[in-house]
Formats: structure tokens, C-alpha cells, sequence
């Protein structure tokens, strides 16, 4: 398997959301929650402490994100760090499982960059 994470565009991932063909996980550190006052709308949110633990196993992971989790689905991970470190892991250990995972290139940055959907994070809000 390619280490590297695949990448989608976020107006690629837009039209996937719009379409109904995706899960959406925001891996968002939930001590910025407040600062980034935002998520790409109906985004089920996993903790990145449990992602980046490399002690947890996949299906501990796995379990965090929960029925939602479908094989059907494309999943879309983001975060808001810069180097997407968070999103990168999930997405991986994704794959490894035989989910259809990419990471949103730029991560919420981007996304929010270039005027797409957000709603208010519940620790914001």
C-alpha cells in the first residue's frame, strides 16, 4: 500500500458531500474548537488524541467513529492542522481496513477558504 494519504480537492469533496456518497470525520482538536468556530456541516467529529495514539489499535479507532462507519461510503477526514497529521493517520489506518478514505487536501483551512458550507461547532457555539 502507498504510505503517502490520498488527497481530494476540497471542491471534489463539496460535490461528493452534495451527492450524499460520503462521511465526513472531523479529527479537530477539541482545544481549538472554540477558536476555529466552525465544521463542514454534518461532520461526525473523532478525537485526535485517540487517532494519534500509535498504542491504539485499528479497531479501537474504528469503534470511535462508530454505526455511522459504512463500507459503502467514501470517508473524508479532516483537521485544521497544517500538516494534517491527525487526518493523514485516520485515513490511513482507513485503508488498512479496506475503506475508501481520503484526506481533504488543505484540511479546514481550505475548505473554509474557498467559501464552502460551515456550521457552528458545539463547543463554540
Amino acid at each position: 500500500m502507498d504510505p503517502r494519504p490520498y488527497r481530494i480537492e476540497p471542491a471534489k469533496a463539496k460535490q461528493a458531500i452534495e451527492a450524499g456518497t460520503v462521511l465526513v470525520v472531523d479529527v479537530t482538536s477539541p482545544l481549538l474548537g472554540g477558536a476555529v468556530r466552525g465544521r463542514i456541516p454534518g461532520a461526525l467529529w473523532v478525537s485526535p488524541r485517540q487517532v494519534l495514539d500509535r498504542n491504539r489499535p485499528a479497531s479501537a479507532i474504528l469503534s470511535a467513529i462508530g454505526a455511522e462507519l459504512v463500507r459503502e461510503k467514501t470517508i473524508i477526514t479532516y483537521c485544521t492542522c497544517p500538516d494534517d497529521e491527525a487526518s493523514t493517520r485516520l485515513s490511513r489506518v482507513l485503508r488498512q481496513e479496506g475503506y475508501d478514505a481520503w484526506v481533504l487536501d488543505g484540511g479546514l483551512p481550505a475548505w473554509r477558504a474557498a467559501g464552502y458550507p460551515m456550521e457552528a461547532n458545539l463547543v463554540a457555539a
